[in-house]
């Protein structure tokens, strides 16, 4: 279940045809994941840079992108993912 303000998010991005959503940001501890799942439950692609995300220990931040996040999104890096869109 969506809490109001990513209900109000979701009217947005659906009304401007978004259909993927690329995450970055801290942290891999807690919000990353949650946002991710909310997005994937909400029926969003997701794109999540390896290199534009954090956690601590980086270790961990690195155990959750390859056993829990990848799972769930497409794990690129930020590299990659400036090369697609400007071959667009």
């Amino acid at each position: 279940m969506l809490g109001r303000w990513a209900a109000d998010l979701d009217a947005v991005l659906r009304n401007l045809d978004v259909s993927t959503i690329v995450v970055v940001g801290v942290s891999l501890n807690i919000a990353i994941p949650n946002l991710v799942m909310d997005a994937v439950n909400a029926a969003y692609r997701v794109i999540v840079p390896r290199d534009a995300v954090a956690g601590v220990p980086a270790e961990y931040g690195a155990a959750v992108i390859d056993n829990t996040l990848s799972l769930l999104a497409t794990i690129t890096t930020t590299e990659e993912l400036l090369r697609v869109w400007t071959q667009q």
